[in-house]
């Protein structure tokens, strides 16, 4: 339980006794326990009693659904104005469907439930809604493991049972579904979740002129809701959706996913599109199906976030330039030449995909942002990668920077059996970025870069990069990262494990990946915190391997291996050394987790 009464003034045996009662009238009903302990760890002791008349415990026979809503509803109420409709907000999702946490954040700010605070920007203030909401139990996090990042949230079935009674009492949200009937004709804010919406149905014929959300999640369409419709909408969501019917060759006037009309919405704060079939292939289904962004967005002087990371769209107008108020844009399609950022100073969060030079100069300039993704998609535009990071250097609230390129010969999981990718040129000067929790470079440097250190990235927690090789200086200065929780290097040639490091060295790590490594070395006192270790190896290179070191990592409950194996068909003699050695490294391996004293699980997966 995580309440605490050593610090209360009360007797101790009165805050035992308050404490047992309240635990008693739970009824043993988990999310009953957590929720009231959550919301009692937020109070003083001496609080405790009224907390407890307020609920109406005292009835004896309440059954232990009604004393589990009684809780929520406390618990709601006793939440801050805004916090509390963040939380209403998520009666748009369907049961059970997996939230994520920063575009939830984006639509809260869009949707005016978020108000900045000196010193603290939207999206930040909006993450701290979004944290109370987890701490008081109202909503679940969803963690990915090893990596201490909530990178999204489910809501409990009778979280959202209140969350529908009281947005139904209030009129905040109609959500309409398969389980639910059709939404109201004054609607402000309408869901739309796992339904074919057409032409002709109830939800088309529904009247828009006050609606000022739409949001459909897994649904299927027959055509864009007509948008010359909507006269007062903040908010327009596809979420995971899918565009049926829509040929290739299809006009754009005939289309029926155009976005006519978008620059009447002068309303509009968030647009975001999601297509959960994009990147497949089926019969029947062509793609791109939204053909076209207009000119006319650029209009849209209130717009904060543009989210056209899954939607097919190639292209997006240049008047995108001229969104001074966009705080969010996510775009995957290939043609950003022409955009010009400079007046994008609102920026907080820019993904996207190929880009120019003459784009990169204007990111100096963009102040705000916290995170950036960039996809390069060909291997000769490696120079890209130092004016990036040239242009970024000095974007002192930078926390994400996410550099991935797609070479035209597709990889193979084994990079050693295909031509080698010719290295990035690397940015030698330096780049002093203190809030830098995350940086991924999937491109092929020459060697670790001099500015990946402790004392440039300080704060520097998950770490992924692409090296041609790596040197035994370069894990030693890698192990004097003290925030650093996960780290992934993909070699081509083989990196060197140092015979010994520091005491304490890569103190927070829990994740280790490495890919084409010789043999690993784990020393005594460093790594202490390691809980998961994969490693990715030729078969050639397996030889005479002892993973003996591994019982070194006090903590470690998991490794998995990939060993590459022989891919030839050459002569007998070749393919019987291969699996012997396969063999042994298999059982290299798994005699080092039997001797292990935590017994970590083993997966071995055989790519031979």
């Amino acid at each position: 339980m995580r309440l605490s009464i050593g610090k209360s003034k009360r007797p101790y045996h009165e805050s035992v006794k308050i404490s047992e009662k309240i635990l008693q009238k739970c009824g043993g009903i988990p999310l009953a326990i957590i929720t009231i302990a959550s919301l009692l760890a937020s109070k003083p002791v001496t609080d405790w009693p009224g907390v407890y008349d307020s609920i109406g415990f005292g009835n004896e026979d309440n059954k232990e659904v009604d004393t589990t809503r009684k809780i929520l509803l406390y618990s709601y109420y006793d939440l801050p104005y805004y916090p509390r409709l963040c939380l209403l907000h998520l009666g748009i999702y369907p049961e059970d469907y997996e939230i994520k946490k920063d575009t939830l954040i984006w639509k809260w700010v869009a949707e005016g439930y978020v108000h900045e605070e000196p010193g603290k920007g939207l999206f930040e203030v909006g993450e701290r809604y979004f944290n109370m909401l987890i701490d008081r139990s109202m909503i679940q996090a969803v963690e990915r493991p090893y990596y201490s990042i909530i990178y999204a949230c489910r809501v409990h079935d009778l979280v959202l049972d209140m969350i529908h009674f009281l947005s139904e009492d209030e009129s905040f949200v109609t959500a309409s579904n398969s389980n639910r009937t059709s939404p109201r004709t004054n609607a402000r804010r309408l869901a739309i979740n796992n339904e074919v919406v057409e032409q002709d149905g109830s939800v088309a014929n529904t009247s828009m002129q006050q609606v000022r959300l739409y949001s459909a999640t897994m649904c299927h369409f027959t055509m864009l809701p007509l948008l010359s419709n909507f006269k007062a909408l903040r908010v327009l969501a596809l979420e995971e959706c899918t565009f049926m019917g829509s040929e290739r060759s299809v006009k754009l006037e005939d289309s029926p996913y155009h976005l006519n009309y978008l620059g009447r919405l002068i309303h509009l704060r968030y647009l975001g599109f999601s297509d959960r079939l994009v990147g497949f292939s089926l019969p029947g289904i062509s793609m791109p199906l939204i053909l076209k962004v207009p000119e006319e967005i650029g209009d849209l002087r209130f717009l904060q976030v543009l989210d056209l990371g899954r939607t097919g769209i190639k292209k997006l107008p240049q008047s995108v330039g001229r969104l001074t108020q966009l705080k969010c844009l996510r775009f995957g399609g290939s043609s950003m030449e022409v955009l010009d950022c400079t007046n994008l100073t609102s920026l907080e969060e820019l993904q996207l995909h190929l880009v120019s030079p003459d784009f990169l100069k204007g990111l100096v300039k963009l102040k705000e942002l916290r995170k950036f993704s960039l996809h390069f998609e060909e291997e000769h535009e490696n120079m890209l990668f130092k004016d990036l990071m040239g242009h970024v250097a000095n974007l002192q609230k930078l926390q994400v920077i996410m550099v991935n390129c797609r070479y035209s010969t597709q990889k193979e999981k084994n990079c050693r059996y295909q031509p080698r990718p010719k290295p990035w040129s690397d940015y030698a000067g330096s780049v002093a970025l203190g809030h830098l929790r995350h940086l991924t470079v999937n491109g092929l440097l020459p060697g670790l870069p001099v500015w990946i250190n402790s004392s440039c990235l300080p704060n520097l927690c998950h770490l992924h990069m692409e090296l041609t090789a790596m040197k035994s200086q370069d894990m030693e200065i890698l192990g004097r990262f003290s925030e650093l929780i996960t780290l992934t290097v993909l070699l081509y040639d083989y990196m060197v494990f140092p015979n010994a490091m520091e005491e304490g060295a890569f103190p927070k790590l829990r994740y280790l990946e490495l890919k084409n490594s010789n043999q690993p070395r784990f020393v005594q006192g460093a790594m202490s915190s390691l809980e998961c270790f994969r490693i990715i190896i030729g078969l050639e290179g397996t030889n005479g391997w002892d993973f003996h070191s591994l019982v070194n990592l006090p903590r470690l409950e998991k490794v998995d291996a990939e060993i590459l194996g022989y891919t030839g068909r050459g002569i007998d003699g070749d393919e019987l050394q291969a699996h012997e050695s396969l063999k042994q490294a298999h059982a290299s391996l798994k005699h080092a987790v039997e001797i292990h004293p935590n017994h970590p699980t083993l997966k071995v997966a055989d790519l031979s």
